[in-house]
């Protein structure tokens, strides 16, 4: 391991922080520090707050995924002395609901190479808008990160709802997404395909296809780079069980389609629902997408193009780079409606980490990279042979001058996954020479075809 632990930030006086693993009562019913915890995090993120009914089907999956939830909490004895603190213990959430909340739990990350990499996940995050500036996110992250490390994550992930907190912390956009708008009526920007249809299309009831949609989803996370290890959560609203705004209901207006290849092979499904006779145009919506190849990619997408009374398909986290568009008679009956970034990484382990990626051609560079954090900090020798590469750690002085460059490690977060060109990032000043490089030969190595696809939110 060439990681180093970060040094944990100090939590300003008053507060204290614990970390402890999801779990449940003997009886089956949530524990109350997890409950409070999940409904702190709602509380975060604007939504609703969740019944004991809510939290009893929520948790278990949180329990199955091994996640382990980092609070911080107000000390009420140091609380009580505060002008604040009697409108805090009487107005308050009480001291069992953390003002910081951080979650994170072990999946794997397709980076291109011969086996998934380590990853820890990171979700949850939040911060009291009323306890600010007391270093409570640089302790939960740098915390959190420390452990990762020590307990051998290659990488770190994560998606963020606001695009300026996570880069000084090392992460990176890595993969993008788009909304995307199919035009599927008979007249004007109409949908049709330049290539004949194979295998079948069947309408199947989604409750069940809870092992389809597992198996389904190994093969699509074992071929595509940029893909993450998927919660429970996903079986569980794929199989209509979780109503989306209430998960104690079943969510009767979801519907399934499964794509059977001419072997006789199921191949990819779709899950999606109407989105009422008052839509205007009448429209499908895909909520999950997952195909082993593309031609089940493709031949679900027709088969819902063709569906009787719909005039319009959307599916708001498709691929950038979806081949689909190129099979239109009529580029014009795709529409792109939004793209925005998802996964955001951040190296952790520099030698796990590049030895598991995928790479362009053969070739020798030098890498030094600077973390403000330290983990990654040093400099590396890559040797890549057959898209396979050889990492070793040495010292600035013994580096060869040539094709040595340096980057930071949120620079190499971008990099990693092969969604921006290294020579993208040296002309935005991000990527610099250490010596002579070559940098259409360095850009033959470490860029790599397509754009990598992240089709897991977490």
């Amino acid at each position: 391991m060439t990681a180093q632990p970060p040094q944990v930030t100090p939590l300003a006086e008053g507060l204290r922080v614990r970390t402890f693993a999801a779990a449940l009562n003997e009886d089956g019913t949530p524990d109350a520090a997890g409950a409070a915890f999940t409904r702190t995090v709602e509380h975060g993120f604007y939504e609703p707050w969740q019944s004991d009914e809510q939290l009893s089907r929520w948790l278990p999956t949180f329990v199955e995924d091994g996640q382990q939830l980092t609070g911080v909490y107000v000390d009420p004895g140091l609380a009580s002395l505060e002008p604040w603190g009697e409108a805090f213990e009487t107005y308050g959430f009480g001291p069992e609901h953390p003002v910081g909340t951080f979650v994170d739990y072990d999946k794997t990350l397709n980076a291109g190479g011969a086996e998934p990499v380590p990853a820890r996940l990171i979700t949850g995050v939040t911060v009291n808008p009323g306890f600010r500036r007391r270093g409570i996110l640089k302790h939960m992250m740098t915390s959190r990160l420390a452990a990762a490390v020590q307990e051998g994550a290659a990488v770190a992930a994560l998606t963020a709802s606001e695009g300026g907190i996570y880069g000084r912390f090392g992460f990176a956009p890595a993969t993008r997404e788009q909304e995307v708008a199919f035009n599927v009526t008979e007249a004007g920007e109409g949908f049709a395909l330049r290539v004949p249809s194979t295998g079948r299309v069947l309408p199947v009831d989604p409750s069940t296809l809870e092992e389809l949609l597992k198996e389904t989803f190994v093969q699509f996370h074992a071929r595509t780079r940029g893909s993450v290890g998927r919660s429970p959560a996903y079986w569980k609203a794929g199989t209509a069980r979780w109503e989306p705004g209430n998960i104690t209901s079943w969510n009767r207006r979801l519907r399934a389609v499964v794509h059977v290849t001419e072997e006789g092979e199921v191949g990819g499904y779709a899950v999606f629902t109407h989105e009422g006779w008052d839509s205007d145009p009448h429209t499908l919506r895909v909520h999950d997408m997952i195909a082993a190849d593309a031609v089940s990619r493709r031949e679900l997408i027709r088969h819902l193009a063709q569906m009787d009374l719909i005039q319009r398909i959307v599916m708001k986290q498709a691929p950038v780079q979806d081949t689909f568009s190129q099979m239109l008679v009529n580029p014009r009956a795709a529409a792109v409606k939004s793209v925005h970034d998802h996964l955001w990484v951040r190296v952790l382990d520099p030698v796990a980490a590049l030895e598991g990626r995928a790479w362009g051609a053969d070739g020798d560079f030098t890498l030094t990279l600077i973390d403000p954090l330290g983990i990654s900090s040093g400099t590396y020798a890559l040797r890549i042979r057959g898209g396979s590469a050889e990492v070793s750690p040495v010292s600035a002085e013994d580096a060869e001058p040539a094709q040595h460059v340096t980057m930071e490690a949120e620079t190499l977060g971008a990099l990693y996954l092969g969604d921006v060109s290294v020579l993208t990032l040296r002309d935005a000043g991000r990527v610099s020479a250490l010596g002579e490089v070559a940098w259409e030969q360095l850009a033959a190595v470490v860029d790599l075809p397509g754009a990598p696809y992240c089709a897991t939110h977490f």
